[in-house]
C-alpha cells in the first residue's frame, strides 16, 4: 500500500509542477515506474489529476449562458477571450487547462499501457485483469484525444481527408515532438481505442468514474454523431441503451434539494465534471433567456434545471447538475444516449423509432397529464428532437459540439452574438474560431501548425 501511494505521489507531483505538454520539467518514468496491477488501477482512478474532467471552454463559448458585466470584467484573459471568441485566446506563457488536462489523460493512459505491456501475469485471473486495465486505459486515451480534437480542430467534414486534427500521442515520453495528425487519422485511433473495450469491459462499472462497455457504447455513439456517421451512431446508441436505458422520472424527484440531482444517479453512465472555475457558480452566470423560453410551464426541467437569480430580477441561474452539487457535469448519461438514438434513427429513416424514443424521454420530464407527441414527420420531427436535445443537455459542454456539427446544415446553423457595455462580439456560422487557438506555450515546446482564426 505504501508503495502504491508513493508511486502516485511522485507521478502526480511531477505532473502538476508547471507546464504545457505537461511541463517545462517533463515527467519521466525514470523517476518511478508503477509495477503492480493496483498501481495501474490507481493511476486510472486519479480523478483529482484529471482523469474525470472535461474541458470547460466549449460551455463558456456556447449560447447556453451569458455573463453579467461585473463578472465579465473580473474574468482572466483566457476566460474573457473564450467567452467573447477572441482570435488570440492565450497569453504566450500561460497554460491552457483545456488542452493540458485532455493530454494529461492521454499521458496517464500511455504510462499504464506501457506498463501493462511489460507486465507478466501470474495466472488466468491476472491475465483477465490486465486485459480489462488495457481497455480502461485505451478508453481514457480515446477520451483525451477526442476532447482535444473536438475543441482544437474545425468541424469534421466527412468529404475531406485534409483537415488538420491534433497530436495523437501513443507513447508516454512527452519529450518526443509529435505534430498534428489529420482529423481522419485522429478519429480512427479514437474509435479503435474505444472499440477495444466492447469485448473486454464489464457491461456496467463498479463505480461510475470507471469505464465500462456501457460507457464505451455511449462514447462511440457520441463520436460517430460528431462524424456525421449516423448509421454507426444508431448502432452504438442502440447497444448502449440495451445495457440500461433507465431514466429518472422528474415527477418523483425531491423538489426541496438545493441541487436537483444526486451524484451517481441512475442516468449516469460515466461520471465526469467540467473543469472547475469560479464563474460556474457565480450568481452573474445566467442561463440564456432564449433557452429558458423553450420550456413551458408543464416541463419539469424548468423547475429542476433552473432557479431565479438573486443577483438580477428576471434572470435564471443553472442548478441542474448531475453531480449533486455546484460542479458542472461533463460525463456520459442515458438522456444524451437516448437523444443520440432519436436523432440518428431519424437520419437513417427510422422515424417511428425516433419518435418513440423522444416520447420516452418526455414522459419522464413533464408533469402529470403529458400527452405523447404524435404526427410529427420529416423536418418537423428533426426540429423537435434537436430542440429537446438543446433543452436536456444544458451546461454540460455538449452544446459547443452540437453547434459545430449543425453548422454543416444551413437550415440548422446558428449565428452567435454577445454584447457587454459598448462591446459587440459575433461568431458566424462556420467561423474558423470554432477551432480554439492551440496554446502558444504548447507550440513553443512541441512545434506544430497553429489554427487559422
Amino acid at each position: 500500500m505504501k508503495k502504491h501511494i508513493l508511486v502516485l505521489v511522485v507521478i502526480c507531483t511531477a505532473l502538476m509542477q508547471g507546464c504545457a505538454d505537461f511541463l517545462d520539467e517533463k515527467p519521466s518514468k525514470d523517476l518511478v515506474v508503477p509495477t503492480t496491477l493496483d498501481d495501474f488501477q490507481g493511476l486510472l482512478d486519479a480523478k483529482l489529476q484529471g482523469m474525470n474532467w472535461f474541458p470547460l471552454a466549449g460551455n463558456l463559448g456556447s449560447d447556453d449562458l451569458f455573463i453579467g458585466d461585473g463578472l465579465a470584467n473580473s474574468l482572466n484573459y483566457n476566460l474573457n477571450a473564450t467567452y467573447f471568441w477572441q482570435k488570440d485566446m492565450n497569453l504566450p506563457d500561460v497554460v491552457d487547462i483545456n488542452w493540458y488536462y485532455a493530454y494529461l489523460k492521454v499521458f496517464y493512459a500511455n504510462v499504464v499501457l506501457e506498463g501493462l505491456k511489460a507486465y507478466e501475469p501470474e495466472n488466468q485471473m491476472e491475465q483477465s485483469r490486465v486485459k480489462e486495465l488495457e481497455a480502461m486505459a485505451r478508453f481514457y486515451r480515446a477520451q483525451g484525444h477526442f476532447e482535444a480534437l473536438i475543441h482544437y480542430s474545425e468541424p469534421f467534414d466527412p468529404s475531406r481527408s485534409d483537415q488538420l486534427g491534433v497530436p495523437i500521442r501513443l507513447i508516454s515520453d512527452v519529450t518526443v515532438p509529435i505534430g498534428r495528425s489529420s482529423m481522419v487519422n485522429g478519429f480512427e485511433r479514437i474509435l479503435a481505442d474505444l472499440e477495444f473495450g466492447l469485448e473486454v469491459l464489464p457491461d456496467k462499472p463498479t463505480v461510475p468514474t470507471r469505464p465500462s462497455r456501457w460507457a464505451a457504447e455511449a462514447m462511440l455513439s457520441r463520436v460517430y454523431l460528431n462524424m456525421h456517421d449516423y448509421e454507426k451512431a444508431y448502432v452504438h446508441a442502440t447497444d448502449g441503451l440495451g445495457i440500461d436505458n433507465s431514466l429518472m422520472d422528474y415527477k418523483s424527484l425531491d423538489s426541496t434539494l438545493p441541487y436537483s440531482f444526486a451524484i451517481f444517479n441512475e442516468e449516469v453512465i460515466f461520471y465526469q465534471e467540467l473543469l472547475f472555475n469560479g464563474y460556474m457558480f457565480n450568481g452573474q452566470t445566467y442561463v440564456n433567456p432564449d433557452l429558458v423560453a423553450l420550456y413551458d410551464s408543464t416541463d419539469l426541467r424548468l423547475h429542476y434545471l433552473f432557479e431565479s437569480s438573486a443577483g438580477e430580477e428576471g434572470r435564471m441561474n443553472f442548478k441542474g447538475n448531475y453531480t449533486g452539487d455546484f460542479y458542472l457535469f461533463g460525463g456520459l448519461a442515458v438522456d444524451e444516449l437516448l437523444l443520440d438514438f432519436a436523432e440518428s434513427a431519424f437520419r437513417i429513416g427510422e422515424e417511428e423509432q425516433s419518435l418513440e424514443a423522444l416520447n420516452y424521454l418526455l414522459e419522464n420530464r413533464y408533469d402529470e397529464g403529458f400527452t405523447p407527441v404524435t404526427g410529427l414527420l420529416g423536418e418537423a420531427l428533426l426540429e423537435k428532437i434537436l430542440t429537446e436535445r438543446r433543452k436536456e443537455l444544458v451546461f454540460r459542454g455538449n452544446r459547443w459540439m452540437d453547434l459545430k456539427r449543425l453548422n454543416s446544415y444551413p437550415e440548422l446553423a446558428v449565428n452567435l452574438s454577445r454584447s457587454r457595455n459598448d462591446r459587440e462580439a459575433n461568431l458566424p456560422v462556420n467561423d474558423p474560431r470554432y477551432a480554439l487557438e492551440i496554446p502558444p506555450l504548447e507550440i513553443s515546446l512541441n512545434p506544430m501548425e497553429q489554427n487559422i482564426r
